[in-house]
């Protein structure tokens, strides 16, 4: 607490004379006023966002290290070789190739080679990086490596891969089994968001998800998941409100990691889009985050394909070309008409409260028993 108070006035007035469970809970549309530290090796990151809204997020050089570092944590326990490749899913359309230079990490004694491909990429691309490159570790958004299992039209099994760990969604139980099924690999989920950087992580050894507690506050607030990050101090969030359902696990089988573990009832969860050619489409396979001014969006499609992309943006003439062209080359064959100044769904689009922010009659259709 003290160090919150010193941090700045916006703190010190902010928390007063309370205690830690008397400080208001700051929420998205508060983190603007947080003030920054200043330092010479500032970087800017924007949040995707579960509800659309976008915030940006400032880190010095140390804590993105030590945000790598937490991200990287897990594969201390994977048992992987001295030197890996990996393919990471991101998002985007690019898909690199295997004569590439890859981004090079040495983490734990191990030295990681990672390529990218986006999760709206063509799928005999990424399948022909994955061949040649024979990744022991696929890593990345959840609903992008499904998409790509399961419209690539060529044999994974035999590639060689050992773990994927997915990110950045809820990953639901058949997600998790595609996965399985089409890698023949183990699927190790990942829990984080960009304002936290890596929440939670599960367990090769017990299955479980255990939480970064010794660097990350969690409170399993019933409003919604709590987090204060204790190695963040240039712009530091206290008790920042991201909305998840989360609760920590009261009967915890023995494990030798003794992190505590939480179980995941409710976090991000959007459709798939359909695009003219009848492909799904990631709901994480945008680049809004790029779009300067942009302060929240929603993106709907209609029963006829149609898609309709409301949002909110410091200057709306300037961010509605760029929202346009992202959308053109992720969802090629669909029109999409822009509504500036709006983001709230269409009475024919319910959303499911912060965590629908894509939505498709689509999707819904082809999920409906008959």
């Amino acid at each position: 607490m003290a160090a919150f108070r010193q941090h700045s006035d916006y703190y010190r007035i902010r928390i007063g004379d309370a205690e830690w469970a008397g400080v208001p809970v700051l929420e998205k549309a508060d983190v603007v006023a947080v003030p920054v530290a200043d330092a010479p090796d500032l970087k800017d990151a924007r949040t995707s966002g579960t509800s659309g809204f976008q915030v940006t997020i400032r880190n010095t050089a140390r804590e993105r290290e030590f945000r790598r570092a937490l991200l990287y944590r897990p594969q201390l326990f994977y048992g992987l070789p001295a030197e890996v490749n990996q393919v990471v899913f991101v998002d985007g359309a690019g898909c690199a190739t295997a004569t590439d230079p890859p981004k090079w990490f040495d983490y734990g004694g191990t030295t990681y080679r990672t390529w990218f491909c986006g999760v709206a990429g063509n799928p005999r691309e990424i399948w022909r990086l994955l061949i040649t490159l024979r990744p022991q570790l696929v890593r990345g958004i959840a609903s992008g490596i499904v998409r790509f299992v399961e419209s690539v039209d060529a044999p994974l099994k035999d590639i060689g891969v050992r773990i994927v760990a997915p990110g950045g969604e809820y990953l639901l139980p058949e997600w998790r089994r595609a996965i399985e099924q089409g890698f023949r690999a183990r699927v190790l989920d990942r829990y984080g968001s960009t304002e936290t950087g890596a929440i939670a992580w599960q367990c090769p050894s017990c299955g479980c998800y255990h939480a970064n507690t010794d660097e990350i506050l969690l409170e399993d607030d019933a409003d919604g998941l709590l987090a204060t990050p204790l190695f963040v101090s240039s712009q530091s969030l206290l008790r920042y409100r991201l909305g998840d359902r989360v609760h920590f696990d009261t009967d915890v089988a023995y494990c030798d990691i003794r992190l505590p573990t939480l179980t995941i009832e409710q976090a991000r969860r959007d459709d798939w889009l359909i695009d003219g050619n009848g492909q799904r489409v990631s709901p994480l396979a945008f680049q809004f985050e790029q779009v300067p001014g942009l302060l929240a969006w929603r993106l709907h499609q209609a029963a006829d394909g149609a898609l309709q992309l409301y949002f909110d943006a410091e200057q709306a003439e300037a961010a509605g070309p760029l929202l346009l062209a992202s959308v053109g080359a992720t969802v090629p064959g669909r029109q999409c008409e822009l509504v500036p100044g709006v983001w709230r769904a269409p009475d024919s689009a319910p959303f499911a409260g912060k965590f629908k922010r894509v939505s498709s009659e689509l999707t819904a259709r082809a999920n409906t028993p008959a």
